[in-house]
């Protein structure tokens, strides 16, 4: 059975992730990614979805692989200087 996402499938990794990026940089970073709800929501729309559409896991895996600005939402990078 193939798994399905929900937009409020990024919610809880966006959180983690968020923890995870040092108060100093969270200061820095685009006013669209400033907390863990707007990367959850900036992510979502790189897939294209109605907020009440779902994703199936490859397409989750597709689009996340296949667009840089996705991975970079799912993972901390530390700000190059």
């Amino acid at each position: 059975m193939m798994q399905c996402y929900h937009r409020s499938y990024t919610q809880p990794p966006s959180q983690a992730i968020f923890k995870l990026i040092p108060k100093e940089d969270q200061s820095t970073l685009p006013g669209d990614e400033n907390t863990p709800e707007k990367r959850a929501n900036k992510l979502w729309s790189y897939f294209e979805k109605k907020d009440n559409e779902r994703l199936v896991e490859g397409e989750f895996i597709q689009g996340v692989t296949e667009n840089e600005n996705a991975m970079r939402l799912i993972h901390y990078e530390p700000i190059k200087e």
